[in-house]
């Protein structure tokens, strides 16, 4: 903790949390070192009041708001219309903050208006043990390579300055999933990335994440496509739009394949192969070889 510096608002939406996880997630953001931080946790709409869970905590950083319930985007959106910091990082109920990655993105911000701080994503299980490391090396201007999912942050492990996320707009609740993706990239079309590969954030990764539902994944990943291209008609008819068609295509083959259904897999595919053949070889590396023969066969025709 510190007094010196900029204030950070760090913005956690909570909807039926688990007490335990949200204790934790709340002493995580409570705990960080080196910055000046408030905490405002939007209850939306809990039939437990979230505020009885955090009844023990008497610190005056911390704000617990209670909304109607309208979902997590909108939590959100309440959230920032309530913080008071020059930059604001949001957060979730159910993970962990490493106590000094707030204080190591503003250092990476370097005091910018204009520039998106972010750290590596540890994901983790249930009880936080590690599963994988989530990284990026990707510098500056990131706008396409997150449009190509190319840029592999977490929102929690960013932080943004007020300016930019006032520039990007409201969290768009239309969203099922993917929201967060929507926003960031409409974030990065207002500022450059700087980042490190230091842990910021422990992911719990759990059966009721929203992330598990795969056909809600891909409906959302669509929408937020589609929302980029309607904000740059210019680009509607480039290379790029076809990148973009042609990595959903390709990671909905991976996932039929994983189910089990080799045909619709074939034909997810041969129209990502057809949309863009270049596009579709590192999505191959991460899970189809069983289809990657028919891939060769349709790139040779394209």
């Amino acid at each position: 903790m510190s007094d010196d510096g900029p204030l950070v608002s760090l913005v956690m939406a909570a909807w039926r949390p688990r007490e335990d996880w949200l204790r934790s997630a709340v002493d995580s953001a409570l705990g960080q070192t080196r910055c000046n931080v408030e905490v405002v946790v939007v209850d939306d709409g809990s039939p437990d009041p979230v505020e009885d869970a955090l009844s023990e905590l008497r610190d005056p950083r911390l704000r617990v708001v209670r909304a109607e319930h309208g979902g997590e985007c909108a939590a959100r959106n309440r959230g920032f219309a309530e913080a008071r910091g020059e930059y604001v990082r949001f957060i979730d109920a159910d993970d962990v903050l490493v106590p000094d990655s707030t204080a190591r993105l503003l250092a990476l911000n370097g005091g910018r208006d204009d520039v998106i701080a972010y750290g590596a994503t540890s994901v983790c299980d249930a009880d936080l043990r590690p599963l994988w490391k989530m990284v990026s090396r990707v510098q500056g201007d990131a706008l396409e390579a997150c449009l190509l999912g190319r840029f592999t942050v977490r929102v929690f492990s960013m932080l943004f300055p007020r300016r930019v996320v006032q520039l990007a707009g409201e969290w768009d609740g239309a969203f099922r999933v993917s929201h967060d993706w929507d926003f960031v990239l409409r974030a990065l079309e207002h500022a450059t990335v700087r980042g490190d590969d230091a842990t910021a954030t422990l992911y719990r990764k759990h059966a009721d994440a929203a992330t598990t539902d795969v056909a809600a994944g891909e409906a959302g990943a669509r929408r937020a496509i589609d929302k980029y291209f309607e904000r740059h008609p210019a680009q509607r008819e480039t290379r790029l739009r076809r990148r973009a068609d042609a990595r959903l295509n390709a990671i909905a083959a991976r996932v039929l394949v994983s189910r089990g259904r080799r045909r619709e897999a074939a034909g997810r595919l041969g129209s990502a192969v057809v949309a863009d053949p270049t596009s579709v070889w590192a999505e191959l590396v991460q899970g189809l070889p069983a289809v990657a023969g028919r891939a060769r066969k349709l790139a040779s025709r394209a």
